[in-house]
């Protein structure tokens, strides 16, 4: 019988793979995908408008990192929506905190960089169980990568952690937004029940909406009906193994940000199939290089906090619209996005920031190919290496 290691090296250096990574989706943009463009950039908005207000320019990073809470549960319905997006605030918060405290306390990079990638295994795990779809557990990377930055004291590390927090918070508040203007009749008739003014007009009498048949299930329903999957088990130990390579060889390599090529693996890692995790590689590494070129003269023209601001959210806006139909394409946005947002943290040097930035995703992709190509699942579900 043929090895599985062998056939998924084979699948790897299959040529059509290269054709997929150009070829963008055939779905079309839908006005769901422009409004939830929209409600991601409303949310990573306001959260650095809520920072800037505070007197907190220096915060404001950290504040935008929380609202990227608003990427996930896009288009679920407000019910689940809410959950999602509070679920993965908390936990990217979590994630964030976590990896700051080590950092501040001194602890060894070895060290944070295994919890970074035991992050990244937990956060895909959690989305594959909860079925939450892109952007996966690549966004709690980026958070736990964000907590790599050491504050300079303990009371730093709250008000980054505060901030990020905020900012999930404003994400969540985004995110369901559109149930208050949907639902207005429904509050309205709640606060006549507590004033003790009778309800009127059409609709008075209802005390209830009737849940729509073949309504989605909720966060717990929806684990308990993926709990026995094998799919998440395999994917948890993939991303536990190439975060793990890939920060070790980042680091021994002495590239600056080895937590970025933790997040390339992740991110790969997101493809259910040797050939998806492939495209996904391809277009992950090849769109960061162009985006890392695209963002140098961005941060060396030293954008002062507003312009800065003004182009991470539009770029934020454009990247939901473009990543549904070509990842790759996305890339060219979500990288100087990303860099930008972590220069409002943290100013670096424009052409080390970049160049770092495309050497560690793509070390990183190329890990995570790597894993799809060494790991696979045994028969009853435990995973082997071949």
């Amino acid at each position: 019988m043929t090895s599985p290691v062998l056939t998924a090296a084979r699948d790897v250096i299959d040529p059509g793979h290269l054709r997929a990574a150009w070829r963008a989706a055939p779905s079309p943009t839908t006005t769901a995908g422009v409004l939830a463009a929209l409600r991601c950039g409303a949310a990573v908005a306001l959260a650095l408008a809520l920072a800037a207000a505070t007197g907190h320019q220096d915060l404001a990073g950290f504040a935008a990192l929380g609202a990227l809470a608003s990427l996930y549960g896009r288009f679920d319905p407000y019910r689940r929506r809410a959950a999602v997006v509070a679920l993965l605030g908390a936990v990217l918060t979590g994630a964030f905190v976590a990896v700051a405290t080590l950092t501040t306390a001194g602890a060894p990079a070895p060290v944070v960089l295994g919890v970074v990638a035991l992050v990244a295994a937990g956060s895909t795990v959690l989305c594959l169980l909860v079925r939450t779809g892109p952007p996966g557990g690549t966004i709690v990377v980026f958070a736990a990568a964000g907590g790599m930055a050491a504050a300079a004291d303990w009371s730093g590390v709250a008000e980054r952690g505060l901030a990020v927090a905020a900012g999930s918070a404003v994400a969540w508040l985004v995110a369901t937004s559109g149930w208050v203007v949907r639902h207005g009749g429904v509050l309205r008739r709640m606060t006549r029940r507590a004033t003790g003014r009778p309800a009127t007009g059409r609709g008075a009498t209802a005390t209830r909406e009737p849940a729509p048949a073949g309504a989605t299930p909720g966060v717990l329903a929806t684990v308990r009906a993926t709990w026995h999957e094998p799919g998440w088990r395999l994917g948890g130990v993939r991303v536990t193994l190439a975060a793990l390579a890939a920060g070790a060889v980042a680091q021994a390599a002495g590239l600056g940000h080895p937590a970025w090529a933790q997040m390339g693996a992740t991110a790969t890692l997101q493809g259910a199939t040797t050939g998806h995790a492939v495209v996904r590689a391809l277009q992950r590494g090849v769109g960061t290089v162009v985006g890392a070129l695209l963002a140098w003269p961005l941060l060396a023209a030293h954008l002062g906090f507003a312009a800065t601001c003004v182009v991470v959210v539009a770029l934020q806006v454009v990247t939901e619209v473009v990543v549904g139909r070509h990842y790759g394409l996305a890339m060219l946005t979500i990288t100087p996005m990303a860099l930008l947002m972590t220069s409002l943290a943290a100013p670096a040097d424009p052409a080390g920031t970049a160049a770092a930035r495309a050497l560690d995703t793509v070390l990183g992709a190329a890990l995570g190919v790597l894993a799809v190509v060494l790991v696979h699942a045994r028969e009853r579900g435990a995973a082997t290496t071949g």
